[in-house]
């Protein structure tokens, strides 16, 4: 429950995606806000709207009042007169099939889903696997989770699942970065903007590049695939391929970086918690469900109003952004017991990091495999592993992404050898 001393402190005016006082612990705010005001009405992108209760995000995220194409949102939060310059943006991010709605998403969502249909619990974890040793064979008795692990592991899995040199991991990780700031902040400058748009466009053409060289190479890869093969009819161009390829970058890797670092403090925090897993590592997959509710890497999913409409007697006016909170729904005592415990043994566990329905993530198994073999594996070479004492972590710079971008541990190699 939220305090009364955070409640006389907190002030609902201040909440945006880019307060950075939220960025170490949102959730005490969260809890103000789903007591005192669940749809909230804020400033961000010149007027949106806010929803934080579980019974509201999960409604909200299956309403046709509601659109996923949500490609602008980074040019809403500019001045109008400073968009013109990134007329390009919109419509290149407009690709994403996760952009699209009703027949259209579900046309494109089928074809991606039987083109990927080898990426499946049995041919996914070795590719990941062989990620993860590399980078902890490096380890000595010091480390940084997120700089030595949590960053580049899952660049180098989804580099080597589009069929790209996985030599190139840093590159499309440094691009996917700056696109996620676009959708992980609101209190964007006109060089955030630039930034931004100058990696989607090289990482588009870097994708666009790799579908055709697939396609004249006649060898198998996902992107190639998506114009090659046909489902009911359709196939992608090579541009929009390449389009699904940034959406797979974006989608696999950002949520897997922060979840495996946002599990590694809360089990520092949790001893208790830790020692059970370290005594039954089969409770991985269970865990890894705890983690996504109890410290959600992506804290809020999108969306715009297609139409205007009332809700709970708020006027929702055509246009305007509406975001929907999983992170805070995943706290909501109305749907979870002891909903700031980790619990890695909790049943129930219907979280929605995900988001759920048609538009549920498409990047799920991936980011729920790799964190499940990750955390596997570092607590077995590591079961002395520990945050450096004295250092905690490095908050990401923006809210709608959350999780360490540093996080020094001591890892017990030392102590072993002596």
């Amino acid at each position: 429950m939220c305090t009364d001393r955070y409640a006389e402190a907190f002030d609902p005016t201040q909440f945006s995606l880019s307060n950075v006082d939220l960025f170490p612990d949102p959730y005490p705010a969260y809890t103000y806000l789903r007591d005192h005001d669940p749809v909230h009405h804020s400033q961000m992108y010149g007027g949106s709207w806010a929803l934080f209760a579980y019974e509201d995000v999960e409604a909200m995220l299956t309403d046709d009042r509601l659109t996923n194409n949500r490609a602008e949102l980074p040019l809403k939060a500019l001045p109008f007169e400073q968009r013109a310059e990134f007329a390009d943006l919109a419509p290149m991010l407009a690709h994403w099939v996760a952009f699209f709605d009703g027949n259209a998403h579900m046309v494109r969502r089928r074809h991606m889903n039987h083109v990927f249909r080898t990426l499946t619990t049995d041919f996914l974890p070795p590719v990941i696997e062989r990620s993860v040793r590399r980078l902890l064979d490096a380890w000595g008795s010091q480390a940084d989770v997120i700089a030595d692990f949590s960053r580049p592991l899952p660049a180098m899995v989804i580099t080597e699942l589009l069929g790209a040199p996985v030599s190139d991991h840093t590159r499309l990780a440094a691009w996917s970065d700056a696109i996620a700031y676009l959708f992980g902040a609101s209190a964007l400058t006109v060089e955030d903007v630039r930034r931004g748009r100058d990696a989607a466009l090289e990482l588009a053409q870097y994708l666009s590049d790799l579908v055709r060289a697939q396609i004249r190479s006649g060898e198998e890869g996902l992107l190639g695939n998506l114009v090659a093969e046909e489902t009911e009819g359709f196939r992608f161009t090579p541009d929009s391929a390449a389009a699904q390829g940034m959406l797979l970058m974006f989608a696999g890797l950002e949520p897997t970086r922060y979840l495996i670092g946002n599990a590694v403090w809360s089990l520092q925090r949790n001893p208790g918690q830790r020692q059970l897993l370290r005594a039954d590592l089969a409770l991985m997959p269970m865990a890894v469900e705890e983690f996504l509710r109890y410290d959600t890497p992506v804290q809020f999913i999108g969306r715009t109003a297609a139409r205007s409409f009332t809700y709970k007697g708020h006027s929702i006016e055509q246009g305007q952004v509406v975001l929907l909170f999983a992170a805070s729904a995943n706290r909501d005592s109305a749907r979870f017991t002891d909903p700031e415990v980790l619990d890695l043994e909790r049943r129930p566990n219907r979280h929605l990091s995900f988001g759920h329905g048609p538009h549920a993530c498409i990047g799920a198994l991936i980011v729920r495999l790799q964190t499940t073999i990750a955390l596997r594996e570092l607590l077995s070479r590591f079961p002395d592993l520990a945050v450096r004492e004295g250092l905690g972590p490095v908050w990401n710079n923006n809210l709608g992404f959350h999780g360490p971008t540093s996080l020094p541990v001591d890892t017990g190699l030392e102590r072993k050898t002596r």
